[in-house]
């Protein structure tokens, strides 16, 4: 039997033992899966450059794998996607997905510059559908920071499938969300876990 892997990505000044992400792992492991969720290196303002190196440097065979990403993490997922040295995946999940700083621009928490390094990449649908099986997204239905319009468009764009938490807010720390029921339920249903 070939061995099920996944890799779980944080976002901005988060860690992989915060909100929900211990209780994905644990249900990822419940079921056989090996897990992959670093800390990703400076954080407080994401760099894809930095975080691709030391990705690659991981060892981690990302083949095939079930990728999940929080808000700058899942940013980090959409652009590892458009690299040449990145294979193809079994499956993508996006939580709170972070596409551009339209509500983030003027927060008084957002220094100047931040994601200068994130957005490095655009998003074009027909190359992210041939690197990956299926997209969820998971969003709050009233995120301030990651605009839950432009999300649906992207998912839209790559024949994915929205679930929508309501009063779910960016589904971070300030969500005081544990776990996502709705989103394992979504992949059991679909045969992915």
């Amino acid at each position: 039997m070939d061995t099920k892997r996944a890799v779980i990505l944080h976002g901005t000044d988060g860690d992989p033992d915060g909100i929900w992400f211990p209780w994905l792992r644990g249900e990822l492991e419940s079921v056989d899966y090996e897990v992959y969720a670093p800390l990703l290196p400076n954080n407080h303002r994401p760099d894809f450059q930095i975080y691709e190196e030391f990705l690659q440097r991981s060892g981690w065979d990302f083949s095939d794998n079930l990728l999940v990403g929080h808000s700058s993490g899942a940013t980090t997922i959409l652009n590892l996607l458009t690299t040449d040295w990145f294979p193809p995946v079994k499956a993508v999940v996006l939580v709170g997905t972070f596409l551009n700083e339209k509500l983030t621009k003027h927060a008084d928490w957002v220094e100047e510059g931040q994601f200068d390094k994130l957005f490095v990449r655009s998003f074009d649908p027909i190359l992210l559908k041939n690197r990956a099986q299926h997209f969820y997204f998971v969003h709050g239905d009233n995120d301030p920071y990651c605009d839950i319009d432009d999300a649906k468009r992207l998912c839209h764009d790559l024949n994915g499938q929205f679930i929508t938490v309501h009063n779910g807010h960016h589904l971070g720390d300030s969500s005081g969300m544990l776990n996502l029921p709705q989103l394992t339920d979504k992949l059991r249903a679909d045969k992915v876990l």
